[in-house]
């Protein structure tokens, strides 16, 4: 899907997810505008515009964390949000998407294991309820 099709798209997405989902929505967000940033054609333009993305989206994840509830994980998270936040400033600041990798090696873990916690939480609440 493209244009306003694809926005639209992604806008109900968006508005219809659960929590959960949206966290998953995030951390695929920008894994996938890094990615669009490391390419190798990718223009100067493009991974300032992709890396960007990454940094808007990382901070909303930091912005969204419940520091009461989420106690050390939150604060653990928090710091890894913020390493990734600099570490995409540094790589839009040199225009070196290679710099993009270790922002990589902590995300995609973290998506990872956020999609198997919820998804066993889903299975453990649907055994019970």
């Amino acid at each position: 899907m493209h244009g306003a099709e694809g926005n639209a798209y992604q806008a109900s997405a968006v508005t219809t997810a659960g929590p959960a989902q949206l966290v998953t929505m995030c951390y695929d967000g920008a894994l996938g505008a890094i990615a669009r940033a490391q390419h190798p054609e990718a223009t100067p333009e493009t991974i300032n515009r992709e890396t960007q993305r990454a940094q808007d989206i990382v901070t909303e994840l930091l912005l969204g964390l419940d520091h009461e509830r989420g106690g050390q994980i939150a604060a653990g998270l928090a710091s890894l949000y913020r390493y990734c936040l600099e570490q995409l400033l540094a790589a839009n600041i040199r225009k070196d998407p290679a710099l993009l990798d270790a922002v990589v090696d902590v995300l995609a873990p973290l998506r990872e294991a956020w999609t198997e916690a919820t998804a066993s939480y889903q299975q453990r609440h649907a055994a019970t309820g």
